[in-house]
């Protein structure tokens, strides 16, 4: 971080480790390897887990301790992933999730975390994966959690605006945008689980942030986008691509206008979908 800043938070307990230990015997390489990205600060997913809530408030109070930020994933809206269907989660209904938003507040409470709502949650409804109701019940409830997930004292709020292979044009994410309640955090989040090259994704977001005429700022997910998007036959392009690489490292105020962080928003040691 600039000006000796808060660092991004590190999950000790990353499950890597316990895969690099398995490995250390026989492939010392690849267990060295797998250490370093368990030693990076990466997302943590709240996706309905038991016992998520729990993890979040040790995780919180284990980074104030550490004076450093980490980086919350909030995955758990009705009809999840309804385009990709690979991450579809446990039935949840409306008042379900409300009180879900609500237990994750409270679990952040007065931490300084960054919070990131939603990945897929706007770009399910313009890429027309739900039905009209369905669409405007995701809106109400975008909005029901920015509204209280932004009013928290030290959060750092970003509601995923997907990336530009979907949205090739960000202005037509300006109203949508609005209407899911953008205003109430600080910003978005660009290219969570995806693989667009950073400097393409940072021009894109500072088009957005021009587009939405506010004080909104990005974060961009550069956990497995160093080698680009994926270019051959076979693979889809958006879920586990082969000979796929690490981005820049995760870090707060890279540098360029707008950007407030690089970010391992999807664990680069996860699979996707």
């Amino acid at each position: 971080p600039r000006g000796g800043g808060p660092r991004l938070y590190a999950d000790p307990a990353n499950s890597l480790f316990a895969a690099a230990a398995h490995l250390a015997a026989q492939d010392p390489a690849e267990a060295a390897e797998l250490r370093t990205i368990a030693r990076t600060p990466a997302g943590l997913w709240a996706a309905g887990q038991p016992g998520e809530m729990q993890m979040i408030t040790k995780v919180t109070r284990a980074a104030a301790q550490r004076h450093s930020v980490p980086v919350i994933v909030a995955y758990n809206l009705p009809d999840r992933d309804a385009c990709g269907k690979f991450s579809a989660g446990r039935a949840m209904t409306a008042p379900g999730y409300e009180r879900w938003i609500g237990q994750l507040a409270a679990a952040v409470g007065g931490g300084d975390d960054i919070v990131i709502v939603e990945p897929d949650g706007l770009a399910d409804i313009l890429r027309h994966c739900l039905s009209a109701a369905q669409g405007r019940q995701r809106y109400l409830l975008l909005r029901y959690a920015m509204k209280v997930l932004g009013a928290l004292p030290h959060a750092r709020v970003y509601l995923d605006a997907g990336n530009p292979g979907l949205f090739k044009n960000p202005a037509a994410l300006t109203g949508p945008l609005k209407r899911a309640g953008i205003g109430y955090g600080r910003g978005f989040s660009a290219n969570v689980a995806n693989f667009q090259w950073t400097g393409t994704v940072i021009t894109w977001s500072q088009e957005l942030e021009g587009d939405l005429a506010s004080t909104a700022r990005a974060v961009i997910d550069t956990s497995r986008n160093g080698r680009g998007p994926y270019t051959g036959r076979d693979y889809p392009r958006w879920c586990n691509p082969p000979g796929r690489a690490l981005g820049p490292a995760p870090r707060l105020d890279p540098g360029p206008a707008g950007i407030d962080g690089y970010l391992w928003i999807k664990d680069p040691g996860a699979s996707d979908g």
